[in-house]
């Protein structure tokens, strides 16, 4: 019972101050809401106005971060996997300390519960705060491969339609922005991959630099290949649409060859679950009940 009792007001405690916390943070300039709304979720960080939860985090974590680079590599990771938010890195240490106290508070309520020694309940205890805080993790490290895998098979149909928006007379940049907005609703990883690249070509940065900021963002070949193409299309002086086109073909035939070699595995694939769970029930059916004949027989004979 006290047990219960401690866990509802841990809870109730936790919702009271992240509410107050998020009231407080609703309150801000309205300009700066307008200028956020404006920017998108491209991750543009806007000026002006006071974010107290924003704050409390930045201090908290600057408490538990050992230095500025493992904020930045944080918000690197999390850009892959799609939280570009400029306080997506703070919002994660947030998540990561509170799966470390949940995870640390069951595992000492379930050792409490089964009567176990001191000793044990503190272990538990640490390999339960260690497990919380690696779940947000492995959370994260699954939304970059599906964000990425999403992104690699984007590519060869944005190729196509670059290729279509170059030779109907739009220029390179117009294409690219066209795109983030036409592929928004079937491809949105990518679309929102190809706005930041707009908002970059806008303010003036290389495309080459762009695109190779974008590779190195991603971690996808298709879009590093994209990157040499049109690198090497700038100072060759050759067509865009022509080297585009090529690459575009490219990409399709080695879709294609990902898609037959993942076919080709389901055989192989198939092959565990067949023996260990589909043939022994198989066996049974077909073979018991001649089994229970034998038996019952050699019963009859013995007698």
């Amino acid at each position: 019972m006290l047990i219960t009792i401690i866990a509802i007001v841990f809870a109730a405690s936790f919702l009271l101050v992240y509410s107050v916390l998020h009231i407080v943070a609703l309150r801000r300039d309205p300009v700066r809401a307008r200028l956020e709304q404006l920017a998108g979720n491209a991750g543009v960080s806007t000026g002006g106005g006071y974010d107290l939860r924003d704050s409390l985090l930045r201090k908290g974590v600057n408490l538990l971060a050992s230095n500025v680079q493992n904020v930045s590599s944080t918000r690197e990771r999390l850009a892959r996997a799609g939280y570009l938010r400029h306080g997506a890195a703070y919002d994660y240490y947030m998540v990561t300390f509170i799966f470390m106290l949940v995870g640390l508070s069951a595992a000492a309520m379930s050792g409490m519960l089964l009567h176990l020694s001191t000793i044990k309940i503190v272990l538990m205890a640490g390999a339960g705060s260690v497990l919380g805080a690696l779940l947000p993790r492995l959370f994260v490290s699954y939304k970059i491969s599906k964000r990425r895998e999403a992104i690699r098979q984007a590519v060869p149909n944005m190729l196509d339609l670059l290729v279509v928006c170059v030779e109907a007379g739009l220029s390179f940049t117009a294409g690219i922005q066209k795109l983030s907005e036409e592929m928004r609703s079937g491809y949105p990883e990518l679309a929102q991959e190809l706005k930041i690249v707009t908002q970059e070509i806008l303010i003036g940065k290389p495309k080459s630099e762009v695109f190779r900021m974008l590779a190195n963002r991603t971690e996808v070949e298709e879009l590093r290949a994209l990157a040499v193409t049109l690198i090497q299309a700038d100072r060759l002086g050759t067509s865009i649409g022509n080297s585009l086109r090529v690459l575009a073909d490219s990409m399709r035939f080695k879709r294609r060859q990902r898609a037959e070699e993942a076919a080709n595995k389901v055989s192989v694939k198939l092959v565990f679950p067949l023996v260990l769970l589909i043939f022994p029930e198989l066996l049974i059916v077909l073979v018991g009940p001649a089994m229970i004949n034998i038996f019952k027989t050699l019963q009859n004979v013995a007698k």
